[in-house]
Parts: C-alpha cells; sequence; structure tokens
C-alpha cells in the first residue's frame, strides 16, 4: 500500500531522460516545448486525481487515492503526455472496478475497503505506452 518516493523520483529523471532522447533523436521535436508540455500535463493530471481523493474523502469519509497513486499517476504524465495518460487512466479505472466488483460478488471486500490502485495504474501506464508504440510503428 506504499509506493517509495525514491523510486518515484527514479521514475521521474527516467522519464525526463527518455523525453531528452526522443528530442534528440528526432529533428521535429523541440525538447523544450516537450518538456514544457509534458511537466504543465503532470501538473494537470495532479490535480485531477487530487480533486478525486479530495471529493471522496469529502463524500464518503475515507481515502479512494493515496499520494503515491496520485504521484504515480502525474509522473507517469512525463512518459506518456497528457492524451495517453487520460488512456492510462480510463483503463486503470476500468480494471479496478473489475476487481472491486469481483470482491463484492465473491463477498470478500467489505462496503468502502481499501485496495492498493498502483499496481492498476501500473498496468494502465505500460498498456498505453505499448499502445502509443504499436501506433507509431
Amino acid at each position: 500500500m506504499l509506493i517509495s518516493e525514491n523510486k518515484l523520483i527514479l521514475l521521474m529523471i527516467s522519464g525526463l531522460l527518455y523525453l531528452l532522447y526522443l528530442g534528440l533523436s528526432n529533428e521535429k521535436i523541440d525538447i523544450k516545448d516537450l518538456i514544457i508540455i509534458n511537466s504543465l500535463s503532470m501538473i494537470i493530471i495532479f490535480i485531477i486525481m487530487y480533486s478525486i481523493s479530495y471529493l471522496s474523502f469529502k463524500i464518503f469519509g475515507i481515502n479512494s487515492l493515496g499520494m503515491g497513486d496520485i504521484k504515480l499517476s502525474s509522473i507517469s504524465t512525463i512518459w506518456l503526455g497528457i492524451e495517453l495518460s487520460f488512456l492510462s487512466l480510463c483503463i486503470s479505472f476500468f480494471l479496478s472496478a473489475i476487481y472491486s466488483l469481483y470482491g463484492k460478488i465473491t463477498k470478500r471486500f467489505s462496503p468502502f475497503q481499501q485496495y492498493p490502485f498502483a499496481p492498476f495504474l501500473s498496468i494502465g501506464i505500460f498498456c498505453s505506452w505499448i499502445i502509443d508504440k504499436i501506433q507509431t510503428f
């Protein structure tokens, strides 16, 4: 249920290095614009995910998303960009909903039981990244 800050920082640094690689390997891409756009996108995703967490806490009185989940989803935007980040979030929420429904149907989950969301985020991020690579191939 915890995501290491060191791993998140490593993911962010490697994402910035990936953007530098993309900019240097393709003359059509301006590195400066790419980093600025993805950084602003990261802030947008952070605000959206934090808002979801805040609203769910105000409505239900429980934390539906932890700060690690929020940071992971926002840092992944450096790698994916805003469009693919929304796709990864959709995939993540969909898979999480299936898992939650299964847990409720089999009565393994109590109402409002918390479970880690990071594995679903990781699957969504990976699937989105693969989809992007397939499209550009």
